[in-house]
């Protein structure tokens, strides 16, 4: 039975004294670069399709996360090592006003919540400079990042306008992409499709796998929304899954969490299970009352952790290959009323065989004078 111990908490950086619109020092990533350092990029800005692209804060840490310097976003780019040696980054471009961009003739105009309008496009009728899909590439025994624009062959694949801004949506997720066991990029995206004229009603999960670094995907397979309505009263309602995170498990299965919480409120968390490399996965079950951006990792000594929240934030671990059975959540920041206590958006990295580095923000971390600010934190994560 693993045990699960945390660190003390590590400050990072705070905001001003009274910032607590929801979006600003919130959504931490952390990453390794190719020197060894630790990387953690934070966001600054509202939670908004006006916010895409916009500059994030980057801290670096040369000894294992416990001391951090801030520094500009340009020095700290370290994205997928890939088995050639390239390094692959994805790029998330500005989101552009719909009046600034020619737009083809909409499939589908919908409210998803009062005066939030969203309108879906095929993405065949857009031009290439709108398609997205971008990445910076740093070539093996190279220094310069160079940027280019991946093939992503998606039946059905669409466009959308939210908020009156084009973003460049869908796209890849910072940080999502994984080497699979064979040495080809997984990445798994929430999207709707138009499946035979239609647009599907809920967002799904689609795997896209590269087999040549990245220049081109295809789509790998699908995990359709299929919730549990005894579980969650609003299932019919919801948006679908969104927020995939999969973790290649020690028995050879993958291991995905996903993502339900929308505007209608705290929805469950799921789990689904391939057992044939990503060509089928299992029908999703409940893995949990809450959980956002759900992330996992699998330390070298066998133990899997997962962290999610919202309310509050959680980790939990488990010692069975297959990941089916779970120790209980430990609580990391305290759940509280409805955005008062964390974004409850984390990262995980691993730091030696038992220890992982958990980033995470915490809205009530008192300052130097005792006053409550939100705060980009990391603490250790050790599972023995």
């Amino acid at each position: 039975m693993p045990q699960i111990t945390l660190g003390e908490p590590v400050l990072i950086d705070q905001a001003p004294f009274g910032l607590t619109e929801w979006g600003p020092w919130q959504f931490p990533h952390l990453e390794r670069l190719a020197d060894g350092r630790i990387h953690l990029e934070f966001h600054v800005e509202a939670d908004s399709v006006n916010a895409y692209g916009l500059p994030t804060r980057h801290a670096l840490s040369a000894d294992g996360g416990r001391s951090w310097e801030a520094v500009e976003g340009r020095d700290a780019r370290g994205g997928l090592l890939l088995p050639n040696g390239d390094r692959l980054l994805p790029v998330q471009f500005q989101s552009r006003h719909r009046a600034e961009v020619t737009l083809p003739e909409p499939v589908l105009v919908q409210e998803d919540a009062p005066n939030h309008i969203t309108h879906i496009y095929r993405a065949a009728d857009f031009p290439a400079e709108l398609s997205g899909w971008r990445f910076l590439r740093q070539r093996s025994g190279e220094k310069d990042w160079v940027e280019e624009t991946a093939s992503v062959r998606m039946p059905g694949e669409i466009r959308i306008v939210r908020e009156e801004m084009y973003a460049f949506w869908p796209s890849f997720h910072h940080g999502r992409s994984q080497l699979a066991p064979d040495g080809s990029i997984w990445e798994a995206i929430h999207t709707k499709r138009i499946v035979d004229g239609v647009v599907q009603p809920a967002n799904n999960i689609v795997y896209l796998r590269s087999v040549d670094a990245g220049y081109s995907w295809d789509v790998l397979s699908e995990i359709l929304y299929q919730p549990d309505r005894e579980a969650d009263p609003h299932a019919d309602q919801r948006d679908g899954f969104t927020e995939p995170e999969f973790n290649f498990m020690p028995d050879g299965s993958v291991l995905c969490l996903l993502r339900t919480h929308d505007l209608l409120g705290v929805g469950p968390s799921y789990w689904s299970r391939s057992l044939d490399g990503g060509q089928s996965w299992n029908v999703p079950r409940v893995f949990d009352d809450r959980g956002v951006w759900p992330r996992m990792l699998t330390l070298e000594n066998g133990i899997t952790l997962a962290s999610y929240g919202r309310p509050g934030l959680f980790v939990r671990a488990t010692a069975d290959p297959a990941g089916l059975a779970w120790e209980p959540r430990v609580v990391v920041v305290e759940p509280v009323e409805r955005r008062q206590d964390t974004c409850s958006y984390s990262a995980l990295l691993a730091l030696d065989e038992r220890t992982a580095l958990l980033a995470y923000s915490d809205f009530n971390y008192p300052d130097a004078q005792g006053q409550k600010r939100k705060s980009i934190m990391v603490r250790t994560v050790t599972a023995s």
